[in-house]
């Protein structure tokens, strides 16, 4: 994944409905559409999140905690413009915008410490973890479940030396 130009980015998001996990949806709805924004050549980095609509699409958050997306980041390919690259989304990437993000990728990444003083670096590695994702969910026939991907994820904390110490799990979010 390249470094992305946060000035281009472009969100949008997928409502996840009550009681559907979020691994379904992201199989179902979402990866077939990167994959094949991929292989047109029409993104050159992408993200995604689940969270709560409020804070990224509305100036005013709701509070409504249950009320929760998937929300998408994409850095279009340089030959696309925001409205080409728009009109290339399916109709259920609900408002798509242009979208430049803030600098930071987190309040909590330090861009004092990644290459370069560049918060780009943290937003290729968001890329990167995205990208992983799918491909964890593009190994399994469904699912997977989540012993699985508690396993993978050790398979990334434990030669960093974290064993499984750092894997936390939200008992409200529920795959």
């Amino acid at each position: 994944m390249e470094l992305p130009d946060q000035k281009r980015f472009v969100k949008t998001y997928v409502p996840l409905p009550a009681g559907v996990s979020p691994i379904d949806v992201l199989r179902s709805e979402v990866l077939p559409h990167i994959r094949e924004l991929q292989t047109t050549k029409s993104i050159r980095w992408f993200s995604f999140l689940v969270h709560t609509y409020g804070r990224h699409f509305t100036e005013d958050d709701p509070g409504d905690k249950t009320n929760l997306i998937i929300h998408l980041l994409f850095e279009p390919a340089t030959d696309l413009d925001d409205q080409e690259f728009i009109g290339l989304l399916p109709h259920h990437f609900l408002e798509p915008k242009h979208a430049p993000a803030a600098e930071s990728v987190s309040p909590k990444v330090d861009k004092g410490i990644l290459r370069e003083h560049d918060h780009a670096y943290g937003w290729k590695l968001f890329g990167e973890c995205s990208e992983w994702v799918l491909c964890l969910l593009e190994n399994y026939d469904s699912g997977p479940p989540l012993a699985q991907i508690v396993q993978f994820l050790h398979y990334i904390t434990n030669p960093l030396g974290l064993g499984e110490k750092c894997v936390c799990f939200d008992k409200a979010h529920t795959f």
